[in-house]
């Protein structure tokens, strides 16, 4: 609202002065007082309930609409700006003095796949992803590869603005260990030192899913699971993955998103597969060597909004102002 508001009054001997006035505000959060109540979580927003120079929607239209502006919103996250949206249209719309029956253009800039944000009755913010990687002693030689891919999967989520991710991590070889629980994404670790021999699967799957079970409302629980090997316990780890994704879908109505990456040539893909069957949401990838893990971590990660973007940006903000300028000349 700060923005428009100030964009809206300018007074200089050439603002505003040209017939076609438009002002186009690019953003992916709620303006403040508009926030989704489902959106309120610690550090989403310090003033979720009021502007705190006390503007309000309405006060922002009468400047905009006092110098026959259009508006033209992007949204980078049409869920976590639904709310905002929907009240500037509602001020425009009731306004007494909107005689030209003006509205704003919402245009959505990103792709329906690829948003994460909220409404009323979605709290989902973000992912909390648990890696589960492989360092018993045949990973001694490819370990700094597996961190490279970890890092990109890191660097692919902060490419694509989801900051509010949270991250665990469980190393494991005859024995497990949590090395990185519930970080945020900009807090995770870059180096992962190893240290494990042989390779049992139960004991990473038993705390990885005490990990997943204990995801926040906000985020939805995602497994990202690797090994170079096979193991006599790959039953157990199945069920234990199984029992998981009942509860998954009874607290977020979804399978849980599973995903197993066999490295190298010495696993046991049938125990892969039936890991990654406990999830109809699960996939087997497969990598023989650390620059094919690094891409299957990246696709794992999600596609690049930046480049989706930069393509669609321009389409989408000139379709947008030339038909609504087109109307108007029209109507003219």
């Amino acid at each position: 609202l700060g923005a428009i508001n100030r964009c809206s009054s300018w007074s200089g001997p050439d603002d505003w002065k040209s017939p076609i006035k438009a002002m186009l505000i690019l953003t992916d959060a709620p303006a403040h007082g508009l926030v989704p109540l489902s959106y309120r979580v610690p550090n989403a927003d310090s003033y979720s309930f009021y502007h705190p120079s006390g503007l309000t929607a309405e006060k922002v239209v009468e400047n905009l609409i006092a110098n026959d502006i259009d508006l033209f919103f992007c949204s980078f996250d049409p869920l976590a700006t639904a709310r905002t949206e929907e009240e500037l249209s509602k001020q425009y719309l009731n306004h007494p003095k909107n005689k030209e029956m003006r509205e704003i253009i919402t245009v959505p800039m990103t792709p329906e796949e690829h948003r994460i944000g909220v409404t009323e009755s979605n709290s989902i913010h973000g992912k909390h992803i648990v890696f589960v990687l492989d360092e018993s002693t045949s990973m001694r030689y490819k370990w700094d590869g597996v961190v490279v891919a970890y890092n990109q999967y890191i660097s692919r989520r902060k490419q694509n603005q989801c900051y509010s991710d949270l991250v665990s991590v469980v190393q494991f070889g005859s024995i497990s260990r949590t090395t990185v629980q519930q970080v945020q994404l900009s807090d995770a670790p870059k180096a992962l030192g190893r240290s494990g021999r042989g390779t049992k699967f139960y004991p990473a799957a038993r705390d990885a899913c005490r990990l997943a079970r204990n995801t926040p409302s906000s985020h939805v629980p995602v497994i990202v699971f690797m090994s170079d090997g096979k193991a006599n316990d790959s039953v157990a780890a199945a069920n234990i993955y199984s029992a998981l994704n009942s509860e998954v879908i009874r607290r977020f109505g979804s399978n849980v998103e599973l995903h197993v990456i066999a490295f190298g040539y010495g696993v046991d893909r049938t125990q892969l597969q039936n890991i990654a069957g406990a999830s109809r949401n699960g996939k087997v990838h497969t990598s023989s060597d650390t620059s094919e893990l690094s891409k299957i971590f990246v696709d794992i990660a999600g596609g690049n909004i930046a480049s989706l973007l930069e393509e669609e940006i321009v389409n989408r903000i000139s379709n947008a102002v030339t038909d609504k300028m087109s109307l108007e000349y029209m109507a003219a």
